[in-house]
């Protein structure tokens, strides 16, 4: 994914080591400059780590947009507690601290960022999470999809 974003060349990438810290950094870039980050994260662990930063966001109605990577696709249709390496249903476990958590289920749904986008700016604003599942995260989407 970062290769991809980085090819686009209309954004950069700033890496925090941490996902707590990612989450925490977007809602500091709303803060000083009125616009709103991404904070791309992973599966698992990850995703708990984030929360925190998510919570603050939804807590002082800022607008950040979070991707969680997850394990691969044909897991998060499971109900198993734990999916493949280290996953889980982060999108359940955000629904209460986000105004929009939606998993995409094919690549097709890569729209789901424009609506991620405008929810976080809906009415008051607020934290959105997006997780993509890794198989679907190696897709190739073409232009004007």
């Amino acid at each position: 994914m970062f290769d991809s974003i980085s090819a686009r060349g209309f954004t950069e990438i700033v890496c925090v080591h941490h996902e707590q810290a990612a989450t925490m950094a977007a809602q500091s870039y709303w803060r000083s400059s009125g616009r709103m980050a991404i904070s791309l994260i992973t599966t698992g662990g990850g995703s708990a780590n984030a929360v925190i930063g998510v919570v603050g966001a939804w807590m002082d109605s800022i607008p950040i947009v979070v991707i969680s990577g997850n394990e691969e696709s044909k897991y998060c249709e499971s109900n198993w507690r734990g999916w493949g390496v280290q996953g889980f249903d982060s999108v359940e476990m955000v629904k209460g601290v986000t105004k929009w958590a939606k998993r995409m289920r094919v690549s097709r749904q890569v729209r789901y960022l424009d609506e991620a986008y405008e929810a976080a700016f809906e009415g008051r604003p607020g934290p959105v999470w997006l997780d993509i599942p890794r198989d679907i995260q190696g897709h190739e989407i073409p232009t004007g999809s």
